[in-house]
């Protein structure tokens, strides 16, 4: 077995050097009048709708795409404020439930830009209808904006109308052009518009389809609820004085997230349903857990003292301290009022903690060479329905307040479904939380307990982007029956793993207030993958990002899964942490971490070995990171995109991904915003690339003449003006699977040792040593 490679060296930083070409519409689009007359007429009525609402407040206008659109290609001019980017009045996005979904971005802007919007959309249909023939295309409208020079390259292509010009030269025809371009120009300063503002407006016209007010549809609540309000720039005063809610007895967390009763949310819905973004109900009903019966191991319990091993962090229902065989490895906080606490109130948690201190010892096929960890238990709710919002505030203050601890396990979930439009609120918390701080939480997929419904949506708050979250395999390597799927706003892949759970054939062994018991459950699947993070982590001394590429990377494996990755996620997470931080003979794995501060950061000195001056590899690549979330931007909820390009350098220098990746090649490159997220998951904060094991793989050649090596490039992009993606860390694994079985790992050290690498060789035992000489406590004379 080779053994794990950490790569250490100089990565560089670049800006963005492509400039914003001129502005220009697919190819082949053309854009009628009348599509503008049909914009301008929805418009009108968003504008009337205003103008009758008695309710003074800053309107709100949803964007009705005709598909899901790329940031560059948002609404650019139709609805814009003086001063501001049009990113910077958006209030929500979400999709349509099509098949073929499709973006609605609603957006906060004054009374004046609407009616601005409506005459500028009315002097283009006019200019269109008498100067364009009631259409412009593509090659017209690049025609218009294009340079000189870049009209002079293209001036031979040109297939459109400029194609019926009679000069044979390149230069004749360009100046046709021109004379025409400078009519055009007269024409529209005539109309007082400029030609990019012109350019701007066709460009808004070819991606969006209507305008509209979005209301959110009458329903019959029986439970307090979360409701997010779209953000008008209201304080909550303001808000409920303009609702008629001033006397109301409201709970808010901010401006817009407020806690409202049944009675509350009808008299909101009914003043003002255009104002609420979303709701979720407040009550989180912990499921039953599934025992199989008690565990017919009757040998005694036995296990030391503590002493220097890490602390894991548990945030579930109770412990039974008093019992518990374990209970000096557990540190126990009782969160809530302990006046009507009852036995089933700490069977779960004891249960998931028993299996974080001392899981192969009551499961030794399950054994992960882990060894024991410390728990330090927070009891933030009981066995039953618990109020959401207290769990939240308690979550926040308990990871405030421990600041010591970096792996947190939560095994509580909601039996409601996730909706498919927005992040529920206990996962946004989660969320930000692990933006802000260096701590990784472990989330279970939650389960099915409804036999009519087969693989349901998972509950909160495993929708959670950032966290880890577990689905539940069996002993023979497909999901638990009790499974619940993603997507996560139709996007997002959830659960991201999967670690045995067990099932009703045989479950997982654990102790609790009843004593060993055989159960199953995501709750008892995620603590297997929160003890290998947490030894990645605390022994193996990885940052969070490196632990979670690995542990993922590992559970994908090089076969593509049978199984769905909605129900699978990547994989199941192998049992030893051997078999996660070993490799084949065959194989070279290696890590590499840093920060990205630009554009672009990369490496393009990685010395691939060859054999017969080729490249005898498949390979794989895995990317995590940790983005700041928004979540009152609906379904664009990440706000920071790092793109992966891993593979041999191409003639011109640059990395050819083996994903054949070409976003940010050039800005010729065009590819489609579904395309890209579906290709090479866009926006996603997990990156997963690999060429698969084929039986007729070829050893590859070398594409540039003047190097040999490999290259790594990450490349960062911002969907808001926050920044917040500037010093975001990175982790990624790369694996090269040689095609003869030839151990090349020795001489893949060497070469990047020559190469200006540092090479770190990571050895389990020496790691462990290390780990406990530093933890031991030194007592002086």
């Amino acid at each position: 077995m080779n053994k794990l490679l950490e790569l250490r060296g100089k990565l560089n930083q670049a800006p963005n050097n492509n400039t914003p070409g001129p502005v220009t519409i697919p190819g082949q689009t053309v854009i009628h009048d009348s599509d503008l007359e049909v914009l301008c007429h929805s418009l009108k009525k968003v504008w009337d709708f205003w103008s009758r609402e008695k309710i003074e407040i800053t309107p709100l206008v949803s964007v009705y795409y005709k598909s899901v659109v790329a940031k560059s290609n948002r609404m650019a001019r139709i609805l814009s404020e003086q001063g501001k980017s049009p990113n910077d009045t958006i209030v929500g996005a979400k999709f349509t439930d099509d098949k073929s979904p499709k973006h609605i971005i609603t957006h906060c802007v004054s009374q004046e830009s609407i009616l601005e919007g409506i005459m500028l959309l009315e002097k283009c249909a006019m200019l269109l209808k008498d100067h364009f023939e009631s259409e412009i295309n593509s090659e017209t409208l690049t025609c218009l904006t294009a340079s000189e020079n870049a009209l002079l390259s293209m001036s031979k292509k040109l297939k459109g109308p400029f194609a019926k010009m009679t000069e044979d030269d390149a230069k004749g025809k360009l100046q046709r052009i021109l004379q025409w371009r400078s009519s055009i120009e007269a024409i529209l300063k005539h109309s007082k518009l400029s030609k990019s503002l012109f350019a701007k407006v066709m460009r808004d016209a070819a991606y969006i389809s209507r305008f509209g007010v979005e209301e959110t549809p009458p329903v019959r609540i029986q439970e307090s609820q979360i409701v997010t309000l779209y953000d008008t720039g209201l304080k909550f005063s303001e808000i409920l004085l303009k609702v008629g809610m001033k006397d109301d007895a409201v709970t808010n967390f901010d401006d817009v997230t407020w806690l409202v009763t049944p009675e509350q949310y009808s008299k909101l819905a009914s003043a003002a349903p255009y104002l609420i973004s979303m709701h979720v109900s407040n009550l989180v009903d912990l499921q039953p857990i599934t025992g199989i019966g008690p565990d017919k191991n009757t040998q005694p319990f036995s296990i030391p003292k503590p002493t220097n091993e890490p602390i894991i962090g548990v945030i579930d229902t109770m412990f039974d301290i008093e019992s518990a065989y374990f209970s000096d490895w557990v540190e126990f906080h009782c969160e809530i009022h302990q006046g009507d606490l009852n036995e089933q109130d700490s069977y779960h948690g004891t249960a998931v903690s028993s299996i974080l201190v001392d899981g192969p010892a009551l499961n030794p096929v399950l054994d992960d060479g882990c060894g024991r960890f410390r728990v330090r238990h927070f009891g933030v709710a009981r066995h039953g329905k618990n109020s959401t919002t207290q769990i939240m505030r308690k979550i926040q203050l308990i990871v405030e307040s421990n600041k010591d601890i970096k792996v947190w396990n939560l095994s509580l979930g909601s039996m409601l479904e996730i909706d498919p439009n927005f992040i529920s609120p206990e996962a946004a918390l989660l969320d930000a939380i692990q933006f802000e701080n260096d701590v990784l939480f472990v989330v279970s997929g939650t389960n099915n307990n409804n036999p009519l419904k087969s693989y349901p949506r998972i509950g909160a708050p495993a929708d959670s982007l950032n966290s880890v979250v577990v689905n539940s395999a069996t002993f023979d390597m497909r999901p638990a029956n009790y499974s619940r799927n993603g997507l996560v706003l139709s996007f997002f892949n959830k659960p991201d793993v999967s670690a045995f759970g067990g099932d009703e054939q045989d479950g997982i062994v654990i102790y609790s207030t009843t004593g060993r018991q055989k159960i199953s459950g995501t709750s008892f699947a995620a603590p297997w993958v929160t003890r290998k993070l947490a030894y990645l982590i605390y022994i193996m001394k990885f940052p969070r990002e490196v632990a979670k590429a690995i542990v993922l990377d590992a559970a994908a494996g090089w076969k593509q899964n049978p199984y769905d990755k909605n129900l699978i996620g990547f994989g199941i997470v192998p049992i030893h942490i051997k078999d996660i931080l070993e490799t084949p003979d065959d194989e070279i794995k290696f890590v590499i971490h840093d920060i990205s501060e630009a554009y672009e950061t990369y490496a393009y000195t990685i010395p691939v070995p060859k054999n017969k001056e080729k490249f005898p590899y498949v390979a794989k690549a895995t990317l995590c990171y940790f983005p700041e979330c928004s979540r009152q931007q609906g379904v664009d909820y990440t706000n920071t995109e790092l793109d992966i390009h891993f593979g041999r350098l191409n003639k011109k220098g640059k990395v050819k991904s083996i994903d054949n990746n070409v976003q940010g090649e050039s800005e010729f490159v065009k590819l489609y915003e579904p395309d890209a997220r579906r290709l090479y998951r866009k926006w996603d904060n997990v990156k997963h690339i690999s060429e698969g094991v084929k039986d007729r793989a070829l050893p590859k050649k070398q594409l540039n003449e003047h190097s040999d090596m490999w290259g790594i490039s990450i490349k960062m992009k911002e969907r808001l003006n926050t920044h917040s993606g500037k010093g975001i860390r990175f982790g990624v694994v790369v694996t090269l699977k040689e095609l003869n079985g030839i151990n090349r790992c020795a001489e893949f050290v060497k070469l990047c040792r020559a190469n200006s690498w540092f090479v770190n060789e990571i050895d389990i035992h020496a790691r462990a040593e290390t780990y406990a000489r530093a933890e031991e406590e030194v007592i002086f004379d």
